[in-house]
């Protein structure tokens, strides 16, 4: 089963990503500033404005590219998935039921099997869209998981079979040669003596 909903390291890569994307933006004096300096008798020129902001700026985006690589966002964004992970397990009331852990794998059968027909009965009225659509991805977990279950059975009989046949990769060290094969050496014999048999 594949979703096109976003991972929670998805949202937060995507969160980080715009905020250094707001960071890197150049740094432009307010219009308060400007208006303040327009009016003053010894007014800075303005060449040697755009050339401190143009240094400052080229700065600050080196400073960027070497603080916030791909790589660290993706380590943040990862830490914060963890931790989020964790902060759920401590609310999670837990009875020796695996399924119902928020880090549980809903890839093992086990887990798969244990979940509820119905996700709740407060579920059923307060949200009977979302309940409904836990009643259908269940079933198809649970079919997918038979599918799953037959599948293993099917490549575990051909891996058996594929064992008792492996003799026959090299019949010619490993078989006997058929008696009606042109091969046979005691081919000549058996028709001698068909001849005698004849002849008697």
């Amino acid at each position: 089963m594949t979703s096109n909903e976003p991972t929670v390291i998805d949202l937060k890569s995507s969160f980080l990503r715009a905020q250094i994307f707001a960071l890197s933006q150049p740094l432009q004096p307010s219009q308060d500033w400007q208006a303040s300096i327009a009016e003053e008798e010894n007014t800075l020129r303005q060449r040697a404005i755009d050339e401190a902001l143009f240094k400052l700026n080229t700065i600050l985006k080196q400073h960027n590219k070497v603080s916030y690589p791909p790589q660290a966002q993706r380590h943040v964004a990862e830490q914060i998935d963890q931790l989020y992970w964790a902060a759920g397990e401590r609310d999670v009331n837990v009875n020796g039921e695996e399924w119902s852990e928020k880090s549980a794998d809903y890839r093992l059968s086990s887990n798969i099997e244990k979940l509820p027909e119905e996700w709740s009965e407060e579920a059923e009225v307060k949200a009977p869209n979302q309940a409904a659509k836990y009643r259908e991805l269940q079933n198809k977990l649970l079919e997918l998981n038979e599918k799953r279950r037959a599948a293993k059975e099917r490549f575990e009989q051909c891996k058996s079979v594929k064992k008792l046949l492996e003799p026959f990769d090299q019949a010619d060290k490993n078989i006997q040669e058929n008696l009606v094969t042109k091969k046979w050496r005691n081919r000549e014999r058996i028709g001698e003596n068909e001849d005698v048999n004849v002849k008697d």
